[in-house]
């Protein structure tokens, strides 16, 4: 049988590796990813790898499970972000800047 305190990291485990789904499911629908930060994706999904290595040196089982789950939604997010709609957005509103900033044609 578990331990309580086995049984809370367990817990903590699955929030921590679900905590990016609702992004995910936000950028899948919008199909843009401007609005997230790129920093705090990369920094996120490395502490993922990296509490993955841990988890795996010191053969901890509650940890590794979730951090491989983590670490998937992590680089799923971040392909989203840079390969797949990358700047959508961003090349929107530089069209629209573009498209307002140009002299009215005279007539």
């Amino acid at each position: 049988m578990l331990e309580n305190i086995e049984i809370i990291g367990l817990i903590a485990g699955f929030l921590t590796a679900f905590s990016t789904v609702p992004q995910s499911i936000k950028i899948i629908k919008e199909k843009d990813s401007s609005n997230v930060s790129t920093a705090m994706l990369i920094m996120l999904t490395a502490s993922y790898g990296l509490w993955l290595f841990y988890g795996f040196y010191l053969q901890l089982i509650s940890i590794i499970i979730w951090n491989v789950i983590a670490f998937a939604f992590g680089v799923t997010i971040l392909t989203l972000k840079f390969i797949v709609w990358p700047t959508k957005k961003n090349n929107s509103q530089k069209t629209n800047q573009n498209a307002s900033s140009r002299p009215a044609p005279a007539e």
